[in-house]
């Protein structure tokens, strides 16, 4: 195919644009005259896997609730003997419980207000979840053994770590509104704030406990939802 030229005479035709070509160029040009690329992913599935990972979490607790002698020994033993020895199970089955509905509560509480989740946020998340996933092993190792100071360490600074991820999560979405809401009331980011730091000051309370030789520092996160309401509604 020809095309006629200025002065009459007939030449090809101009070459079509290509495509390709162009869509690079147009992605170079957004590039070097818009902001980074950032990568933002929606809330469901983030939250659909939280979700999941805390009730494996807080259903295989009840495995940690074993029995402190052995099959063989059942017949020799009287049931009360059983349950008395059993105590120290029990009482950090409801312990854990309780902290990790707390966590639970208090990711529901941040997830509520985020907008977008980026990458530093999705890692932030699933880095957390690797720890909520591991509280029954603690719980378990703290009641198996739970004349041991050491023990009662290891799951108190569980606990510990656990909650100043989730802290930090808060800290990082909020800070100049990076995930959340601009027009989000700064007394609230404040509240929620201050509550994801209960769990880790009464782990600190218990870890100073256990090391002052207090072998039942575990039963003061029984006051943990109740400061958590306090903290959250005045």
């Amino acid at each position: 195919m020809s095309g006629r030229t200025a002065a009459g005479e007939t030449g090809p035709a101009p070459a079509p644009p290509n495509l390709f070509s162009c869509a690079v160029q147009k992605i170079g040009t957004m590039e070097a005259s818009g902001p980074p690329l950032r990568l933002e992913f929606g809330k469901g599935r983030v939250e659909s896997l939280t979700d999941g990972i805390f009730a494996f979490g807080m259903t295989l607790l009840v495995l940690g609730v074993g029995y402190p002698i052995s099959v063989q020994s059942f017949a020799k033993m009287p049931v009360d003997q059983i349950l008395i020895a059993s105590i120290p199970y029990f009482v950090l089955y409801m312990v854990s419980f309780l902290i990790l509905a707390a966590f639970w509560v208090s990711h529901h509480v941040q997830f509520h207000h985020f907008r977008i989740i980026d990458r530093t946020a999705l890692w932030l998340n699933l880095v957390s979840l690797m720890f909520v996933a591991f509280v029954p092993f603690t719980s378990s190792l703290a009641g198996f053994f739970y004349t041991s100071r050491l023990a009662a360490a290891v799951f108190e600074i569980h606990l510990l770590v656990i909650g100043l991820l989730y802290h930090l999560q808060w800290r990082y979405a909020t800070h100049d509104h990076r995930l959340v809401d601009p027009r989000l009331d700064p007394a609230l980011v404040r509240r929620i704030l201050g509550a994801s730091l209960v769990i880790p000051a009464f782990s600190v309370a218990g870890l100073l406990l256990t090391v002052g030789g207090f072998r039942e520092s575990v039963f003061i996160y029984f006051l943990v939802p109740v400061v958590l309401w306090i903290r959250i509604h005045h």
